[in-house]
């Protein structure tokens, strides 16, 4: 896939999350999407890490990521991101702080990413810029509210349902294991849900 295309999906996955008024508003747009730098990840690389110290702003042209957060030693699986979704610390970005949680490649993906000083100078020097950030903070909180709703359902077939919806190759990707515990389920509440999906 030549640049200039990878150019046009970043720019209009930004365009999906922020109002463009005006032709100035698309030119700046399209002048923040140029600077990003595409980069293929393999399974098991990491987007970000607990050592990670310096923080950027990922759109995910293929692939998938799962996002884990750490709770002392242990770690549990928090999110998931997809094609055309945009991926990023909120310790990083919006703290400037360490990370509390890694991202784990799931799939072999292309992501494009900008660092969080030239996203920072963009978000001081456009006028869009507030806006672009408004709308990544409400991503994000989307995100967790979507969350949520998975483990609010009342049984392991309904949470199953959700995340599936959410996510529609997570019973492809993730260790039945780190499904059942991302779920708030039992492995064996897991396996007897996916049984009774199975069977219709």
């Amino acid at each position: 896939m030549s640049y200039d295309k990878d150019y046009d999906i970043i720019h209009e996955g930004l365009s999906q999350h922020v109002q463009l008024e005006t032709s100035g508003d698309q030119e700046a747009l399209r002048s923040l999407a140029k600077r990003f730098s595409v980069r293929t990840f393999k399974e098991g690389d990491s987007l970000w890490d607990l050592s990670t110290n310096s923080g950027q702003l990922h759109f995910i042209l293929s692939g998938a990521f799962a996002e884990y957060l750490m709770d002392g030693r242990v770690s549990h699986l928090l999110r998931f991101y997809s094609k055309n979704g945009f991926a990023y610390s909120e310790d990083l970005i919006l703290y400037s702080a360490r990370p509390a949680s890694y991202a784990t490649c799931l799939v072999e993906a292309r992501v494009a990413s900008i660092p969080a000083g030239a996203l920072a100078e963009y978000l001081m020097n456009e006028e869009l810029g507030g806006k672009l950030l408004t709308s990544l903070i409400e991503l994000s909180m989307t995100e967790y509210r979507n969350t949520t709703y998975e483990m609010l359902q009342t049984n392991g077939i309904n949470r199953i349902h959700a995340a599936i919806q959410q996510f529609p190759d997570v019973l492809d990707l993730i260790p039945r294991k780190e499904l059942a515990d991302y779920l708030g389920i039992s492995r064996a509440s897991l396996f007897r849900s996916l049984k009774q999906i199975a069977n219709g």
